[in-house]
């Protein structure tokens, strides 16, 4: 399937690692000149390198270009002018992945005022300002495909991640407000939800429920994957081919959606 997407400009966030990672590499792979940000500036060499790897074998010399660079989703200066750069770079985003990775596991009694004002920067805050960035230029030239990263916590609350419950959910009312105010224009807006994938930030849930239940980390996956139909942890790669899709001129019709991804874990009934 043709996802039309070669020679678009993508802008990926939290790209070294994960989810982010592997979307930067799926959008290559599909011909998209692709730009990726991350605070790790080591771990952001390595993935770059893999990225650009990918393109080059799927494309030859034909693979899109890929530009880089260290940036904190928090800092309104620094993200400005990774969006500024692209443009110079790149040229016009048509596609954006807006992905931060989750707040601090805790729960009420575990958190502070401090701890959920960086949660709301983190999470919401940062959504806000990449989004009040790209979106001009994406109606401007009626077309444009923004995806966040949520989580299962949208629809159902997930024990000890108090402030991914409380946090997500505002972010997916903010994807399905935006996606109502420029449809009209050729912009999309969707979520996805990940449940338990085979990511760093599992592995930190994981390192957490070792400290407070004293288990093995074999105890945890087996907990989790009791209660997940497809009985295994996903793969970042599952999900980043429905982000690309999301992403992609075959989505012109889905807009304000919530995407879940997560094995049948989730109970809830639409």
């Amino acid at each position: 399937m043709d996802l039309g997407i070669k020679g678009k400009v993508a802008l990926v966030t939290a790209g070294s690692r994960g989810f982010g990672k592997a979307v930067a590499m799926e959008l290559a792979r599909e011909g998209s000149a692709v730009a990726v940000c991350a605070r790790n500036e080591e771990d952001l060499k390595t993935a770059v390198e893999e990225v650009e790897a990918v393109g080059q074998q799927v494309w030859g010399g034909m693979a899109g270009p890929v530009f880089s660079d260290t940036v904190d989703v928090t800092d309104d200066e620094a993200v400005r002018n990774f969006v500024k750069q692209t443009e110079l770079q790149l040229g016009p985003v048509d596609l954006m992945l807006v992905n931060a990775g989750g707040p601090p596991a805790g729960n009420f009694e575990d958190l502070d005022l401090d701890t959920w004002r960086q949660a709301y920067e983190l999470s919401l805050e940062s959504s806000i300002r990449l989004c009040q960035l790209v979106l001009p230029g994406m109606k401007e030239r009626r077309f444009g495909r923004i995806v966040q990263i949520t989580s299962i916590s949208v629809l159902q609350p997930v024990e000890n991640l108090m402030l991914s419950s409380v946090m997500r959910p505002a972010v997916q009312a903010l994807t399905k407000t935006l996606s109502d105010d420029v449809a009209a224009y050729g912009v999309t807006v969707n979520s996805v939800a990940p449940g338990f994938h085979n990511t760093s930030a599992v592995q930190r849930l994981i390192a957490k429920k070792i400290q407070q239940e004293a288990c093995s980390a074999e105890e945890v996956i087996a907990a989790w994957t009791r209660e997940i139909p497809a009985g295994r942890l996903g793969e970042p790669e599952e999900l980043a081919d429905l982000i690309v899709f999301l992403m992609s001129e075959r989505a012109g019709y889905l807009t304000g959606q919530c995407v879940v991804s997560d094995g049948g874990w989730v109970k809830k009934t639409f």
